[in-house]
This record gives C-alpha cells, structure tokens and sequence, in this order.
C-alpha cells in the first residue's frame, strides 16, 4: 500500500480537528468521513475527470453534506480521491441513493482500471475538546 492512500484517510480525519469547543452530551455529533479512491486508466483520464469534478459539484449540495471534494497525487494523473464528511451515516446513505449519485457510478464505470475503493470511518465526538 503506497505512503499516500495511508496519508488520505488521516487527511480527511484532520478536517474534522479545527478547533472547537468542549462539547456537551446534548451537543453530541457523529460525523460519517468517506475517502473514495479512484483508478482510472490512464487513456480515460482526460475523459473521467470532468464527470468526478461535477460528480463533487452535485454533491456539495446533498442534505447533510459538511465537506465534499476532489484531490489527486501530483506525481499520477489517473488517480483521484474523494475526501468526504456527512453528518450523519444517515446522510451518507441519502446521499448514495440520490439519482446524481447513481448516474454517477453509471458514468464513470467504463473509465475504472480497478474497482472503487470506498472507505467509511467514522467521527464519535461526545466531549472532546480539540484544541
């Protein structure tokens, strides 16, 4: 497994670690932190990236969507990552389900050189101070 794909998943962990206060037992949230790898071939990249870059677009604007968006690795230009955090698992699955996101899968399917790599983790913040 390459330095990288390690690093995306803390990258997307870190996201949710901006300072905030301690928060109380009413307050409490659970976060759903999606990291999305894709493998596209490279003779369909030119192609691929358009649809993954409105794919995010799309998204952004899904209920319960908190951060949505598209990174690559500067040395590959077939590879890309989708760092994604929901309110909710809840909201993740909405999210999945809605039309844009089946259409999506549907589009992009020709363009993969391996399947989609789809990792939740999620985020239990009860009374953690994250100062």
């Amino acid at each position: 497994m390459s330095l990288f794909r390690l690093r995306a998943p803390l990258a997307a962990l870190a996201l949710l670690a901006a300072p905030c206060s301690i928060a109380s037992a009413d307050d409490a949230r659970t976060d759903t932190v999606v990291v999305t790898h894709f493998d596209i071939i490279p003779t369909f990249a030119d192609q691929a990236l358009p649809l993954l870059k409105q794919f995010v677009l799309d998204s952004r604007s899904d209920p319960g969507v908190k951060y949505f968006t598209l990174i690559t690795w500067a040395p590959t230009t077939n590879h890309w990552q989708m760092l994604e955090v929901f309110s909710s698992q809840q909201a993740f699955n909405r999210h999945v389900s809605a039309a844009h996101s089946i259409a999506f899968r549907t589009a992009i399917q020709p363009f993969v050189g391996a399947p989609i790599d789809e990792r939740l983790y999620t985020i239990n913040d009860d009374d953690h101070d994250h100062r």
